[in-house]
């Protein structure tokens, strides 16, 4: 007989984790635990989670607490779990319900555990230019990202990866785990910053920064910040005054990459940061060399 699975989960990538687990025919799925609906676009219509609307196209019981607390858990006790499995939820869940299903309570977190506890795994692990990241299967306990792990799946990071494009190669992952419990080594674990940290204000990137980098100051890991702040809130700078048309002009830098440039004598290369492509406000993204048919900028010269 299969076992009754309450699923936790917001995003898009969480849906499709949902999805795989459905079409797996492992575990009978007999609800979904998601945010509540979010105003969005310019008219703030109320709009549910990516992972409610995939539910609903499987005809899935959908539950959207405000409170995580005891009154809500009773409608849960109804559904018989025999396991909760959450996946970017993006609330915390308290120890009674963890120990309501009577197998477990899982989680899927996009991180090798112990290393990168907690919310901004994937941007701290690209802006840190780890070469390697992955998804891990756990058994949750009261404290963040603690338990037991029950498989591990190693992804690689390229130098071209931003969080997109990472998500994408971790959802792909999670869609094949396994189970073997082990421990974590509290000695190697790593939390990560609250998503309190990230805004706008924080994706700021100063242009003389940029500037360094293109010269080959520090390149690599002003490469590894824009990337781990693509594609939200998304990496921006502002062209000082005098440097360009329009005085303090702010850019989002939508794409960069790594160049190589050989120098005295061809005896050895220095990495410079390249920019592929911008965003003026209210425009679609160009080329940098676009950017720059429209705009004298003195400090190249």
């Amino acid at each position: 007989m299969l076992k009754n699975l309450v699923y936790f989960g917001s995003p898009d990538f969480s849906g499709q984790i949902l999805e795989s687990i459905i079409n797996s025919g492992s575990v009978n799925v007999v609800g979904v635990v998601t945010s509540s609906d979010k105003p969005q676009g310019r008219k703030q219509i109320l709009t549910p989670s990516p992972l409610a609307v995939l539910a609903g196209k499987y005809d899935l019981p959908v539950y959207k607490p405000v409170t995580i607390d005891d009154a809500n858990l009773a409608h849960l006790r109804l559904l018989k779990p025999d396991i909760f499995l959450v996946i970017s939820y993006g609330k915390i869940i308290p120890l009674s319900w963890i120990e309501t299903p009577k197998i477990g309570t899982f989680n899927v977190h996009f991180s090798l555990l112990p290393k990168y506890r907690g919310a901004l795994c994937l941007s701290e692990a690209i802006k840190n230019q780890d070469k390697e990241t992955g998804v891990t299967l756990m058994e949750m306990d009261e404290q963040m990202d603690h338990g037991p792990i029950i498989d591990q799946q190693r992804v690689s990071i390229e130098i071209s990866d931003d969080v997109a494009t990472l998500t994408t190669k971790l959802t792909q992952a999670a869609c094949a785990q396994n189970y073997s419990k082990t421990l974590q080594d509290e000695s190697l674990a790593v939390f990560t910053p609250s998503h309190r940290t990230v805004s706008r204000e924080s994706a700021f990137i100063p242009f003389v920064k940029i500037i360094d980098a293109q010269r080959g100051d520090d390149a690599a890991s002003v490469h590894a910040l824009i990337r781990s702040l693509n594609p939200e809130p998304g990496a921006w700078t502002c062209l000082p005054a005098g440097t360009a048309k329009i005085d303090n002009l702010e850019i989002k830098l939508v794409k960069t990459s790594l160049i190589s440039s050989s120098l005295r004598g061809g005896k050895s290369n220095s990495t410079k940061l390249f920019i592929d492509t911008v965003q003026i406000p209210g425009k679609n993204p160009i080329s940098w060399k676009q950017f720059l048919s429209g705009h004298s900028l003195t400090y190249l010269k």
